[in-house]
């Protein structure tokens, strides 16, 4: 899996923090099917998600040009905009994400149970449940002298 470093997350969100902002200035003049699209966009942006027709490389590719970021780890408000966690980690995610035309809800992950056993399985790193299970009972001892 390859690391993707704190600059590139940032100027990810700097970018869809301008499209954003594009995006809601054009909508305070819009109207009828142009609005709707808008609605549409925005919501996808609130979701991570760049709307069709955007390069996404080069849009990050310009911000990373254009401004400087910090290498400093990511902070946890970072991580939960525009769904960088899982930018970062596209192994958490169970399944595929499914774009929809709901303005409220326009991400969904589609998956079925298999999906979420080999997530639980890779994240477990294929240990033994007599390992994690030892594991637990440490971390219990640990709780217990708290």
């Amino acid at each position: 899996m390859e690391l993707i470093a704190p600059q590139h997350s940032r100027a990810r969100i700097a970018a869809l923090n301008h499209l954003r902002a594009d995006f809601n200035a054009e909508l305070k003049t819009a109207a009828g099917q142009r609005r709707k699209e808008l609605e549409l966009q925005i919501a996808q942006v609130r979701n991570g998600v760049f709307p069709e027709g955007f390069d996404v490389d080069e849009m990050i590719l310009l911000v990373e040009k254009d401004q400087d970021s910090s290498d400093a780890p990511l902070s946890t408000t970072e991580l939960m905009t525009y769904g960088t966690y899982f930018d970062i980690h596209p192994e958490k995610i169970c399944g595929q994400e499914v774009l929809s035309s709901s303005r409220d809800f326009p991400v969904s992950i589609s998956g079925t149970r298999e999906d979420v056993e080999t997530a639980i399985d890779l994240t477990l790193d294929g240990k033994k449940d007599m390992e994690l299970e030892a594991l637990a009972l440490e971390l219990e001892l640990k709780l217990f002298d708290l």
